[in-house]
């Protein structure tokens, strides 16, 4: 049994406790993602201005995961966590007042709000590395990350359900939704069990920030970890925008965003096994191949069943690029050296999240929803040429990841 391979005590219940707020986590991503770019879409002075919103929802990240990060290894996960939940309990208020006095510059800043409390909650991956070790561990942040597939569930129903519940403000419930799930974050969190590093320990820094990113197994990570995020983000996001334009009604939006999301998490609850039997540098070329895939969809058509593959391969592509990105980055640096490492790696990740993001409504407003895709192409080619060189530097397409001790 999975659970049993967990060691059911400190590791177990925290895998159980971060993987449900995973998926809130992602629910609550999927929701503000749905309606702010239509909300945006009417609030806006401009459309091609429409996902400003969710750019500074990255934006707000991309400036906060490092900060978090190093907050947490000062005070310990759980307050840092319980902090980040705060946060996204106000960031839902604040986007239920912008659509109330239909203002686009608050919309705007709600979404700064929720790119702070989503960088708090991406570091729910790492944390169950703190109390898993070897294998185990990697089929632990695989199951974390898999958690997700409860957003597939409560994201899009409870945007779609939420729409007209507070008419004639339409989405105006959406984010009570969003303030709502956030404060269930904060009960569960409190359950969390991850020690705070000692004192003497939080003193050591390990080896200089330059030297760790400099290895070849940090920049392919970060490379996949910043790739799979863009491609997924601006897909996701694009989406919606590009069904609205070519007159598909809401309802099939949010069919194909839960699909997105089942595909996104439904491979996790495997890719740690996959991970350990073929290779990290395999997976993540599957992963690729995945994103290749979602372009294809994407440039052939604007039927219902293109958004949904379209949808169902850049998640997929996302999860096992994700997924295998992240054991990397926890195997190439120590203890002491955690929290730099992951924060910078994070800040990569929402930097390239950001620039996709800003430039998706753009692209669908002045090019079309093909763009979005012929975009994607060389950034995905970068990726899998980086992991066969690496692989090939290291011998094998199929290397065993060396743990770092």
């Amino acid at each position: 049994m999975l659970l049993d391979r967990l060691r059911i005590g400190r590791a177990g219940k925290n895998v159980l406790v971060l993987a449900t707020c995973q998926g809130l986590l992602f629910s609550i991503n999927t929701v503000f993602a749905m309606v702010s770019g239509l909300v945006g879409l009417t609030l806006a002075p401009d459309p091609s201005l429409a996902t400003v919103p969710v750019g500074l929802f990255i934006t707000g990240a991309a400036l906060t995961t490092y900060p978090a990060s190093i907050l947490m290894g000062r005070i310990g996960r759980r307050p840092g966590f319980l902090i980040g939940a705060a946060i996204g309990f106000y960031g839902g208020v604040l986007g239920a007042w912008a659509v109330a006095i239909e203002s686009f510059g608050l919309l705007c800043f709600a979404g700064l709000f929720m790119g702070m409390y989503f960088a708090f909650g991406l570091y729910y991956r790492f944390a169950i590395a703190d109390v898993a070790t070897g294998a185990l561990k990697r089929h632990a942040v695989s199951i974390v990350l898999a958690g997700g597939v409860l957003s597939g569930v409560i994201g899009p129903h409870s945007a779609a359900w939420s729409r007209d519940l507070l008419a004639p403000q339409t989405f105006m419930a959406s984010y009570v939704v969003v303030s709502a799930l956030s404060y269930l974050k904060l009960l569960l969190l409190a359950f969390i069990d991850i020690p705070t590093p000692p004192k003497a320990e939080r003193r050591q820094s390990g080896r200089p920030l330059g030297e760790i990113v400099r290895q070849p197994r940090f920049i392919v990570a970060a490379i996949a970890g910043m790739v799979s995020w863009a491609a997924m983000n601006q897909v996701m996001m694009g989406a919606p925008l590009a069904m609205h334009v070519h007159s598909l009604p809401f309802s099939d939006a949010a069919f194909v965003m839960q699909w997105h999301n089942f595909a996104m998490f439904l491979p996790g609850f495997f890719a740690g096994a996959l991970v350990n039997r073929f290779g990290v540098y395999n997976v993540m070329l599957w992963g690729a191949v995945m994103l290749f895939g979602s372009v294809a969809a994407v440039v052939t058509g604007i039927d219902l069943w293109n958004f949904w593959w379209a949808a169902f391969f850049v998640g997929t592509g996302w999860c096992f690029l994700f997924v295998s990105a992240t054991i990397l980055i926890t195997e190439c640096c120590t203890v002491q050296e955690q929290a730099k490492t992951q924060g910078f790696n994070d800040f990569l990740v929402f930097f390239a999240q950001a620039i996709g993001t800003f430039s998706t409504g753009a692209l669908l407003h002045l090019i079309g929803w093909n763009a979005v895709g012929y975009t994607l192409l060389p950034i995905i080619a970068i990726t899998a040429g980086a992991t066969i060189w690496l692989a090939r530097r290291e011998g094998t397409l199929a290397p065993e990841v060396r743990v770092i001790t």
